[in-house]
Formats: structure tokens, sequence, C-alpha cells
């Protein structure tokens, strides 16, 4: 079967690196040697504040004469005589995550603790215009508060310096600390272009081990953050153990909005021009055809969870070029599966089948019907009463609940990748039918769903192919990112962007190798225990398996789960018997 998605040439990789030393101070704002370099004394004011605020690391986005850039500082650990920070731009096209340059100053703003008022005062505008603003930032980018605006601007790189009328006070928050430091500066440090950087020839003497992870945005920001703080505890878990000679890793996170072709293409650019070892990610590559063509031609170890069936078929027809992409749960056969075994665990009694109703999104690994569906669920004492396919939006959400109740179904399912779209057709249901059971796929296993929807009352059932159990893996990790995070994990993807950086880390000390050759013949060989289950790739299709439905070995498989969610929170159902 072809890839499901064309080939895309790895981006060019526009973005620049610096090395920036810093001398003996001199005058205030004595020129340097950096304009030559191509670096302004703004910048360089910034990356000395930096340095002054005795940082390690820190990311930021930056605007000087209409051109946007993401700007990465890191200080060298090299033993040097004198300080090194290695200065990164990698260049926009403009604002990140479909915003404004107006609403980066004020989620910059937000962030730095300031209330409406101080932030009109700092813009020059009304309150009013401010109030307007906040409240359309909290609705494009999926958050109920202020602090959800604030962790989201730090988690995302939304940050923008220099920030309006500076940093007075010590934030807590490194790149505020950096303008607080920049507004001292004495003297500008000077700026090379780095030539120490050789992505065709200098990974094998790299110290350390360098992992991406794509981290959605946009319409799918509450899983973004998801795997993005599983993934970083990872990271820290893994630096925390490394003993002497082990190598360490270092972490690049980038977030696409999978419907805003640049923010695709700047963020692959940056994983190509950090040259990283290995990418992880969620389901990024079923939403954008750039990203699943990136892994292939970017040639390095890829792991996912998009459960489109067509991607594991695309690897399977084609194992040379795609063979270092491994699918990190089942796909979305499993889906079916587990619905089946619902509906065969809750027969009804009589002569007339229960009937079932399905909404489900058109693509993008969340199938649940083909074309033996019906006769399945006829099979499984059900009927179905009718399907529909819906896009990752749905404009006229009470017109469509109100066809899918006409026939009065015993159960609706609900297939759907949004949290916002999910819970939108749940809260429709509830409202034209309060006590209707329903089904869900996948999206309540984010935290944002329960949040969002007005009654749980027993009625919401729902599964995943890949989710955290509450064992003694599961409750570690579930602890520890609640101390690191201030609050708890979903059940899908924190735990699977964890186990994605352990499994691959794991995979390049035993082997020894950054080659994908010799990456991927340990995970296919291997079977790999983690939070969610055990990671075997032994399939043509490099897919983990679903225990029961896709293997009866619960030892070598990942459980599907099926839970009830309700106002005591999620109850995890025993499997069909």
């Amino acid at each position: 079967m072809p890839s499901p998605q064309p080939p895309v040439p790895v981006p060019a990789r526009t973005a620049l690196t610096w090395d920036v030393t810093f001398p003996a101070p001199t005058a205030p704002d004595q020129p340097s040697r950096a304009a030559a370099e191509g670096v302004s004394p703004a910048l360089l004011r910034r990356v000395a504040g930096f340095h002054q605020a005795q940082l390690t690391d820190a990311r930021f986005l930056w605007c000087e004469d209409g051109e946007w850039a993401l700007c990465h500082l890191e200080l060298s650990t090299a033993p040097q005589e004198e300080p090194v920070v290695t200065l990164r731009t990698a260049p926009l096209t403009g604002p990140p995550s479909g915003l404004t340059a107006r609403e980066v100053d004020i989620i910059s703003l937000v962030a730095l603790g300031l209330s409406n008022r101080e932030t009109s005062s700092r813009l020059g505008t009304s309150i009013r215009t401010v109030t307007t603003q906040v409240e359309r930032l909290l609705k494009k980018l999926g958050q109920d508060s202020r602090a959800g605006l604030s962790a989201l601007a730090v988690d995302r790189d939304l940050i923008r310096l220099p920030i309006p009328g500076g940093v007075e006070h010590r934030s807590g928050i490194r790149v505020l600390d950096i303008e607080r430091h920049a507004a001292t500066v004495v003297g500008l440090p000077v700026a090379r272009r780095s030539r120490r950087h050789h992505p065709a020839t200098g990974r094998a003497g790299r110290p350390t081990v360098r992992i991406g992870t794509i981290v959605v945005a946009g319409a799918f920001a509450a899983d973004g953050r998801e795997s993005a703080r599983g993934a970083a505890l990872a990271v820290r878990d893994i630096n925390a153990l490394r003993h002497d000679h082990g190598r360490s890793v270092e972490h690049l996170t980038v977030h696409i909005d999978p419907f805003d072709p640049a923010s695709v293409e700047d963020a692959l650019a940056e994983l190509a021009e950090a040259d990283v070892d290995a990418v992880t990610s969620s389901y990024a590559s079923a939403l954008s055809p750039a990203v699943f063509g990136f892994a292939a031609d970017f040639g390095r170890t890829f792991l996912h969870t998009n459960t489109w069936t067509r991607s594991v078929d695309a690897v399977r027809a084609d194992p040379r070029r795609l063979g270092h992409v491994f699918q990190t749960c089942p796909s979305e056969t499993a889906y079916q599966s587990a619905l089946l075994g619902y509906l065969r665990g809750h027969r009804a009694e009589g002569d007339a089948p229960p009937r079932v109703a399905i909404v489900e999104l058109d693509g993008y690994g969340c199938a649940i019907t083909d074309d033996t569906f019906t006769a399945r669920v006829r099979e499984a004492g059900w009927s179905v009463t009718s399907t529909h396919r819906v896009g990752l939006t749905v404009e006229h959400v009470d017109d469509l609940v109100k066809e899918v109740l006409h026939d009065r179904p015993d159960l609706v399912v609900v297939s759907h990748l949004s949290v916002e779209t999910a819970a939108a057709l749940q809260n429709a249901i509830t409202r034209h039918r309060p006590h209707q059971l329903t089904y869900h796929i996948y999206t309540p296993s984010v935290p944002g769903f329960a949040r969002r929807i007005e009654h749980r009352g027993g009625q919401v059932i729902w599964s995943t192919v890949t989710g955290r159990p509450d064992d003694p893996l599961g409750l570690r990790f579930s602890e520890r990112y609640a101390r690191a995070f201030g609050v708890p994990p979903g059940r899908s993807q924190a735990s699977a962007a964890y186990d994605q950086v352990r499994m691959v880390h794991a995979a390049f000390s035993i082997t020894g190798s950054l080659r994908p050759e010799a990456v991927g013949a340990y995970l296919r060989d291997s079977a790999y225990r983690g939070v969610n289950g055990t990671y075997l790739f032994a399939s043509p299709g490099q897919a983990v398996s679903g225990y029961p439905y896709d293997s009866g070995d619960a030892s070598l498989s990942q459980p599907i789960r099926t839970y009830r969610l309700s106002t005591a929170g999620q109850e995890l159902l025993p499997l069909p018997a």
C-alpha cells in the first residue's frame, strides 16, 4: 500500500548559531565586533543579561525590523578560559501559534504577573481593549485562567523580548530574569558565527544524546502540554541517573500547529538544524503529512503515537525508507475491537437489539467504522442506527446531535481527537438527552476534557489504546509528574512521551551507537517495559500490539483500557471475558 503522505524534503537549515564570549567589561554600549557577525546590540544585551543572571538554558521570541525568530541561549559546559554562550536563532514567518504581535506582548505581560490595568498602561491602550484581548487569548489557546496562559507562555516559548516597560523584580521565570538583568548590562559581549557544529560529522563524538520532541499546539495544545511534560520528566530522570561514562540527554522541544504550514516548517527546520539523534511525537504525523515526510527523509529514529493504520501500512510496504519509524501504541483497529468488546458485554434482554449511533472524525487515526463494522456490531447483539463523519471542528453541533439522537440510540459513540470538539458534542448530547449513555474514543484521557463537560454522572464511557495504569509503575510516574508540574498527568500522552524518551535512550545506551540502523535493530529485537505497558516492534509495520484484541499475551503488549468517567473520577472497567 503506498504511503499516505507524499515525501517532503528535509527543511532548509536556515537557523544560525553564534558563540558569544564575555571579555573584560568596557564602557557602556561600546560597539563590539558583533555587528559584523549579524547580531544586533539589542539582542547581545539579552545574551549578556542571560549570562549575568547565571542561567544555563533559555528560549524566547525576538522580533527586530519585522523579522521574527525563536532564540535559544545555552551556556557551554566545555572547559575554556572564558564563558561561552551559544546563541541559536531559528527564523519564523511571524508570531507562532497563530498569535498576533500584540497578543504575544499581552501573553508576555500576563506571564510577568501584570493585571489588565497595568498591561494597558504599558501598551498605551484601554483596559477594555486589553480585557477583550486576554479573553480572546484564553479561548484561542484553550486556557481557563491567566495562570494557564502564563504556564503556556513558558511551556511553548511564547514570551517575547524585550518586554514592554521592562522587568523590575525577580520573577522566577528565566526569560523574564534575562530582561531584568539586561537593563543593567555594562558593555557588550562578542559574537562570532559558530563553526563547531557540523551535522554531517559531529554526532558520533558528541558527549550527549540529542532528542527532539514534537509537541502539538493550536487546537491540540492540551495534549501538547501532556507530551511535553512527560518527555521533559524522562530527560530529567535519565540525567539524574547517568553514571560517569553514560551519555546525558540534550532535549529540544518544538511546537507545531499541524494546520499552520509555517509553524510546521519552522519546527521541522529547527529539529534538522539541531541535528537531533531521535524524534519523539504524539499524533502530529497523522495531522500533518509534512511531519511523516520529514521523519522519512530525515532518517533518524522516529517514535510516534499516531494510530492511523495507513501509517503502519506505509512502514510495512517500504521498510527500506521507513524502517526507522516506530508506532509506540496499537492502531485504531484496537478502538473498534474495544468498542465491540464493550457491546458484547452489554447485550440487552428481549427481542429488539439495542442500538448504537456513531459520530467519528473522518481520518486522522480515529476511524472505528469500516466495511465490516455493521456486521460485527450485529454479531455483538446490537444494531447501528446511523453513522456521522465529521471534521476537526463542527459548526452546527446542536443540529448534528439532534440528528444523532433522532432514533433514540441506547449508546452514542464519539470518536474524535479534538478535546474541544468532543466536549462540545458531549455537552450538546447532555442538553438534548440528559441521561444518554455515550462512549468516547481517547479524548477523555486529556485532563481538559473533564473540565469542559457539564455532566458526568457515570454516563460517559471511554477507551484508549495506550494509557497509564494504576500499577506501581503508573503510580510512581504520577507522583513524580505531579511533584514536577503541580498537576496530575492525563491517562495517555504524558506517560507515552515519557516511555518514548526512556526507550530510545535505552537503545542508544545498550547499542553504544547513534546510528538509526543499530537503534532500530535493537528496538525490533527487544521488548521494553514502560509505564503504559510493553513495547514490542516485532511486526512488519513496527507497531505495538494491544491486549487482548491484537495479542493474547499481556506481557508483550499494551492493555486496551476502558474507563467510566464520573464525578468520582476515572473508574477502570474490566476487560471482556
